[in-house]
């Protein structure tokens, strides 16, 4: 039996050298993998059994043997089983004599041994060994080629500085394979360790003439991806850089050094003169499109492009035009990419390519679509506005297909193209920046605009990103309402036309609305219909729209209150019970801010319906409204009209502390002027007239009745008082109907018998017939509607609509910049920049390193570490002598003795003294 089994083995081993295994290979694993990969727990139990076997073969003392085991761990690293346990095997794979063993020992120390450095201290020697060349050694070669692409993977900064000497001799090699992995190599190691390269600069640079291109082509790529990291380094190489890309024919060449200028130009701005006329020269004699994209970034990322070289920019631009009509998906992507660049140098170069950006926009690639989005403000303007936006909206609504062919048997389908719901979002971004640029610059018709808004509202409602589009839009309705006087009856009408939407997400863009409505009440006929209509829809409001919606409803009311319409007690009664029921329902909300302010507009409230009972307690018909409803409600808001200001004026303020200077601590009103005020008032309280009576009436004769009986004796004085009272009060209505004309902004009132009927807008619930017998349609006010109906009618005549005005930002002085200007959000996003992710990127220290500083690393360390040595050796003596300023010590406490010792001299030990101290502080006690 023995006889038989050994002639077996013998064959085994004999065969192993020519690769043949009888275990099982790499190959019977991938096999095995791929017939157990049915099910996850017959797989885990197969590669949990290969790797046993994996063990068990890569403790063999046959090297072919465990080379294969090594091997087939490498493979199974990518299934994510660690084979750092294996270091020590894959080391003696290495140092094995065989090509096929060596090339497997490295390949495996490549994926495992930047995990562990300390293995590598183990591998230093043979590294340096296997970087040996030998001109006689057959193999020397590709042995070296193997152990110079080991270096470029696991290379720390302790091993590049034991095996740098090694490399350079290497660049002087014979063959130029050799000396141009070793160039590769370098770039590695000059990561790692960034003194290597000022020490071997000039040894390193030479390779740039040398007699191989490839050679030639390797340093230049190594420049180029060093130039990345500090390109300052490199500026002293510009002139032979320069003769090799005039020299040069080889397109590959010419790319990386375009790339490599790119980099040097950013920082030496001189370069532009002489590279911008040959690169020009460049891109008109070669056809390799390549070459002329790369020309073309050059100029752009490199900043030699001014924004007034509209000779360049033309001539780049020609050529993207071109690049963005081929066929190629990526070419017109990168080809986006610098349309983009070149037109945030100057808008103005990309203005004659509207079509261009046009034809991207409805590109298959949605990706390209995106990109051509960016394009979109060089080319805006007011005369293709509409049509860019039109064109933009249309991608909502229509599904469209790209038509695939089979060549084999000429079939054709439609294939519907995805659109990302990023991109939709991105599409309403871009609609509405390009709306409101420049304050409105390019909007031809503001009723066009709201009927966009109303669209974008639509289509929002069902992407994602509700809240931050909700607030886009609710701004740019408040912004148009508040800049646009003229149309302000317009967009009164879309806000209602959103606020009775079935379908309505976007919480945000209701808060804005509501604002709206309460600021500008007056626009409103009948504001009780109005407050009905947000008193129903109020449950299904957010609480920031709840918190805008408490004061809006008292604004509509006191708008409505005091309205052209005279108003009846009995109806303002009904609505203050409505709206006091409705408050109290927020009271127990569980926002505190919708507590304080229901609670606060709630007794104000409560306290007009309290005036409305006792008026028509008095049985006055003439008595008007009370004070609290025609004064103090509109008075709380009515004191100056809103104008647009520049944006972040008042934290500008608050970071310069100008708001601390408002003095809140005086009262408004002094004592003397609290108590006329408040004795004026009790006056008409004991006269039983209304304040609205004596304003309304201009001839003083009206009076009380508990005055009848003093009628005749004060009837001439009365008269002569009416009559001063009414001229002075006639002049001041002729004043103000002045200013009123004079004013642009103001919508003059129409004469009684010219009033047209009142506009009936939207019903406030058109499928609940009882709800609409109870509540009238919301009409906007008479007069304002007639005044734009008489401005609608001189355009007419004109023959051509004149531009509606808008309100520029007020001029505010903003304060003194400070000396740091960076703000809180912006240093938190830097520092958490370097954290997102996972970082991929080989770890390098050559963009901090200091090229400047010279000699020998080693001195300076020491040097480093005597100073650190000195100041240890200073704050002990300190604190020693702190110790030794305590009074007597005890006999039970120890006596501290700090002994320094000079440099460079020796003292004799003394009898009866202490003991010679060593080179550190020491401290003794006796």
């Amino acid at each position: 039996m023995l006889g038989v089994v050994q002639p077996v083995e013998d064959v085994k081993q004999r065969l192993r050298p020519f690769g043949l295994f009888f275990e099982r290979s790499l190959k019977d694993l991938i096999k095995g993998i791929r017939a157990h990969g049915d099910s996850p727990e017959s797989l885990e139990k197969y590669l949990a059994e290969e790797l046993s076997h994996c063990r068990e073969e890569v403790n063999s003392l046959d090297m072919n043997l465990k080379s294969n085991a090594v091997l087939k761990l490498a493979y199974l690293e990518m299934y994510g089983f660690d084979m750092s346990w294996a270091n020590f095997h894959i080391l003696e794979v290495m140092s094995s004599t065989g090509m096929r063993n060596k090339r497997v020992g490295y390949l495996a120390a490549s994926q495992s041994f930047n995990r562990d450095p300390d293995i590598l201290i183990l591998m230093t020697n043979l590294l340096q060994k296997d970087l040996k060349y030998s001109a006689t050694g057959g193999n020397d070669t590709y042995k070296i080629g193997v152990a110079l692409s080991g270096v470029s993977s696991f290379v720390t900064k302790d091993l590049a500085k034991d095996i740098v000497q090694d490399l350079l001799l290497m660049l002087n090699n014979s063959k130029p394979y050799i000396r141009k992995k070793t160039v590769v190599a370098l770039f590695k190691v000059y990561l790692q360790y960034p003194e290597s390269l000022r020490d071997t600069f000039d040894q390193f640079v030479l390779k740039l003439e040398d007699e191989d291109r490839s050679v030639v082509s390797a340093t230049v790529s190594v420049i180029c991806e060093l130039s990345k990291q500090n390109p300052s380094i490199f500026i002293q190489l510009s002139p032979v850089l320069y003769e090799i890309l005039v020299t040069i024919d080889n397109n590959w060449i010419i790319i990386r050094l375009l790339k490599l200028f790119t980099n040097l130009s950013k920082v030496e701005p001189k370069l532009k003169h002489k590279l911008l006329p040959k690169i020009v020269e460049l891109m008109d004699s070669t056809s390799a499109t390549s070459v002329l994209y790369e020309s073309i970034n050059c100029i752009v990322k490199g900043q030699m492009l001014s924004t007034d070289d509209f000779d360049v920019a033309m001539k780049c631009l020609k050529c993207l035009n071109e690049f963005c009509i081929s066929q190629d998906p990526n070419l017109r992507y990168i080809s986006c990419l610098l349309f983009y660049k070149i037109g945030k140098i100057n808008p103005q170069f990309v203005e004659q390519f509207d079509e261009l950006i046009l034809h991207l926009l409805c590109d298959v690639d949605v990706s390209i679509r995106s990109k051509a989005l960016e394009l979109l403000n060089g080319i805006t303007h007011d005369g293709n506005l509409k049509l860019i936006v039109s064109t933009l909206m249309k991608q909502f609504v229509n599904e469209e297909v790209v038509v695939i062919e089979n060549y084999r048997n000429a079939a054709t389908r439609d294939v519907p193209i995805v659109v990302p719901e990023d991109y939709k979002i991105k599409l309403v971004t871009t609609i509405i920046k390009l709306c409101s640029m420049n304050n409105f610059i390019n909007i031809p018709d503001f009723k066009w605009y709201n009927t966009v808004l109303i669209d974008l509202v639509v289509v929002s409602s069902d992407l994602k990103d509700k809240t931050r589009l909700g607030s886009m839009i609710g701004e740019q309705i408040k912004s148009v309402m508040l800049r646009v006087p003229d149309l302000r009856n317009v967009t009164m009408t879309t806000i209602i036309t959103i606020l009775t939407m079935e379908k309505m997400n976007l919480s945000t863009v209701l808060k804005e609305c509501v604002w709206c409505l309460g600021e500008y009440s007056k626009l409103i006929e009948n504001g009780d219909a109005l407050i009905q209509l947000l008193i129903r829809n109020a449950p299904h409001f957010n609480a920031e729209t709840k918190v805008v919606l408490i004061p809006a409803i008292l604004k509509l009311f006191g708008s409505w209150c005091n309205g052209p319409a005279n108003q009846d007690l009995p109806s303002i009664k009904i609505v203050l019970n409505d709206m006091i029921d409705f408050l109290d329902t927020l009271t127990t909300s569980s926002s505190f801010e919708i507590q304080e302010r229901s609670i606060e507009v709630s007794e104000i409230l409560k306290l007009s319906l309290d005036a409305v009972e006792m008026q028509e307690q008095d049985n006055s018909d003439e008595g008007g409204l009370p004070l609290l409803l025609c004064e103090v409600i509109p008075g709380f808001f009515n004191s100056y009209e809103l104008l647009p200001i520049l944006a972040g004026t008042q934290r500008r303020l608050q970071e310069e502390g100008q708001i601390s200077s408002v003095d809140l601590i005086t009262p408004f009103l002094t004592q003397t002027e609290l108590s006329n005020i408040l004795k004026d008032y009790d006056e008409i309280q004991e006269d039983g007239l209304s304040h609205t009576d004596r304003l309304s009436d201009h001839d003083g004769k009206y009076r009380s009745e508990s005055d009848l009986d003093d009628s005749v004796a004060n009837d001439a004085g009365n008269a002569a008082a009416g009559d001063e009272v009414h001229d002075d009060l006639h002049f001041l209505e002729e004043q103000r109907r002045q200013e009123q004309l004079s004013n642009p902004f103001y919508l003059t009132e129409e004469s009684e018998g010219t009033k047209a009927t009142t506009n009936d807008l939207l019903s406030l619930d058109s499928n609940d017939s009882s709800k609409r017998e109870d509540l009238t349609l919301i009409k906007l006010a008479s007069e304002n509607l007639t005044a734009n109906a008489g401005k609608t009618g001189e355009r007419k005549k004109r023959g051509k609509a004149k531009r509606a005005v808008v309100l520029a930002d007020e001029v505010v002085i903003e304060p003194n910049p400070r000396a740091d200007s960076t703000t809180l959000h912006q240093k938190v996003a830097a520092l958490n920049k370097s954290d997102r992710g996972i970082n991929l990127v080989t770890q390098s220290q050559l963009s901090s390193f200091d090229f400047s500083k010279k000699g020998d690393d080693r001195e300076l360390d020491d040097a480093e570490n005597e100073a650190e040595l000195e100041k240890l050796r200073k704050k002990f003596a300190a604190q020693s002598l702190d110790t030794s300023n305590v009074s007597e010590p005890v006999e039970d406490q120890e006596e501290v003795i700090v002994i320094k010792k000079k440099k460079k001299s020796k003292k004799k030990k003394k009898k009866n003294e202490e003991d010679v101290p060593d080179e550190s502080n020491t401290v003794q006690n006796e």
